[in-house]
């Protein structure tokens, strides 16, 4: 589905609801609780909490909630007359102008996991913690 085909679908399910009425402000503090539901399914994905549902359904889980959270996002575009479908495409070509140069990722990744795995030692007691 096209980001403006999705944004028109829920702009027209707000209004024959009257939910078209929602301050932006609130729609956004409903993004906030929908973060920490994202969160918490991060959690258990990773295993800082344990859970007895299957990787799975915990995916599941955090797809809902992805879902939830994007639903809010584009209705608050929309509470601002703002175009999805243009913005994402003008997001990609700043991105892409701003990192043209995928090897310079690459060595940036490296970097990230490099520090990541010194992190990982020092939470074994096997080093010290990354500087």
């Amino acid at each position: 589905m096209e980001f403006s085909a999705y944004q028109q679908k829920l702009k027209a399910l707000d209004h024959e609801r009257g939910w078209d009425r929602v301050l932006p402000a609130h729609t956004y503090l409903h993004m906030g609780e929908e973060l920490g539901e994202i969160g918490r399914a991060l959690q258990y994905l990773d295993g800082y909490r344990a859970s007895e549902k299957s990787r799975e359904e915990l995916r599941a889980d955090l797809a809902g909630e992805l879902a939830d959270l994007t639903a809010f996002l584009f209705k608050l575009a929309s509470q601002h007359d703002i175009d999805m479908d243009a913005t994402m495409q003008q997001h990609l070509e700043k991105f892409l102008a701003r990192n043209p140069d995928v090897e310079a990722g690459r060595d940036e990744m490296r970097r990230y996991v490099s520090y990541q795995e010194r992190n990982l030692e020092w939470i074994k007691g096997k080093g010290k913690p990354s500087q």
